[in-house]
């Protein structure tokens, strides 16, 4: 395994990381003795950086986590989040420190290591689904976070980067006062490292990628198998007219990318994910043995060749139109 830094925290991750959205059903069924076999495969194997969530399977993720990491806690950094609800913005700290300490109690832990925000960001706040505007994250929820860090329940905060409106994700970046950012990237979106080619349809992530690393912030990769359309198979239906349907689509032009010993295209995804250096720590979905196996394997895969690259790239701007 690989290790690096995440950011300024100084926290020592490793490359190839554990999302709980496989342990908490979100990315398909498994079961919690398989979802723990996995978070001990994975320690198994020098993984050691775990993200999660209240909202993946309601809070399973967190329960299957503290259960597989009792005993184990000093080994791992571990990284929850809170999504504030349209109806708790008259309480913003009460509405944190009460999911924050739910979140202790399902992870079986005193603390965490980072809590990131997990609203989508708009100009606006509510213009989207519970949506926040920037002087929300940078007023009340700031606040409430800075609570809990003082009452020691997190050591880092730090911010969710996908599809948001991009000046107010920019904003709250720039202020100084998040030390971490989950950046959406992966083969089949760039946007998070630079900006979209002329007339393709990829949303915008505003290369949030380069800012954090400007800004001495954290890179935690999230999405990097584009919810399990760089997969074998994607194992839930797919809403018609949805990205992931869009994404099944563009994945199928990828064939090149399989090369011995490089063998699926999960496998490719994650290599895609690693090469880029400033990203820390990449968190795809697990939730299996055979699937922490192949996250901790692709960091001894070689890197896609400058051929594969540049046909890569050749689709890429033609919005994977083969």
């Amino acid at each position: 395994m690989e290790y690096t830094e995440l950011g300024r925290t100084g926290l020592r991750v490793s490359r190839a990381g554990f999302g709980g959205g496989g342990i908490g059903q979100v990315w398909g069924p498994t079961t919690e003795e398989e979802s723990v076999r996995a978070v001990h495969r994975a320690l198994d194997l020098g993984i050691n950086f775990f993200d999660v969530a209240p909202g993946y399977g309601n809070g399973k993720a967190e329960e299957v986590l503290g259960a597989a990491l009792e005993g184990r806690r000093d080994q791992v950094i571990v990284a929850t989040k809170v999504r504030l609800r349209a109806g708790e913005m008259s309480d913003v700290t009460g509405a944190v420190q009460r999911s924050v300490e739910t979140s202790l109690r399902r992870l079986r832990m005193d603390s965490v290591d980072v809590l990131h925000v997990h609203n989508r960001f708009t100009a606006l706040r509510g213009e989207s689904t519970d949506s926040l505007s920037a002087d929300d994250v940078l007023g009340p929820v700031l606040e409430a976070y800075r609570k809990v860090q003082a009452a020691g329940k997190t050591r880092f905060i730090g911010v969710s980067a996908m599809d948001h409106h991009v000046p107010t994700l920019r904003r709250i970046m720039e202020s100084g006062h998040y030390d971490t950012v989950l950046a959406y990237y992966n083969l089949l979106n760039w946007t998070a490292q630079e900006p979209a080619p002329p007339g393709v349809t990829y949303f915008d992530n505003g290369q949030n990628i380069p800012l954090a690393k400007s800004l001495g912030m954290g890179v935690i990769g999230i999405r990097s198998h584009a919810a399990g359309a760089l997969s074998a198979q994607v194992d839930r239906p797919v809403p018609s007219g949805s990205l992931l349907e869009q994404d099944l689509a563009r994945a199928r032009t990828l064939g090149f990318l399989l090369e011995s010993p490089v063998r699926t295209l999960s496998q490719a995804a994650m290599v895609f994910s690693l090469m880029n250096q400033d990203i820390h720590t990449t968190v795809p979905g697990v939730k299996n043995v055979a699937e922490a196996e192949e996250t901790a394997g692709a960091v001894d895969l070689p890197q896609i060749s400058s051929g594969q690259l540049d046909r890569l790239r050749e689709l890429y701007n033609r919005d994977f139109r083969d």
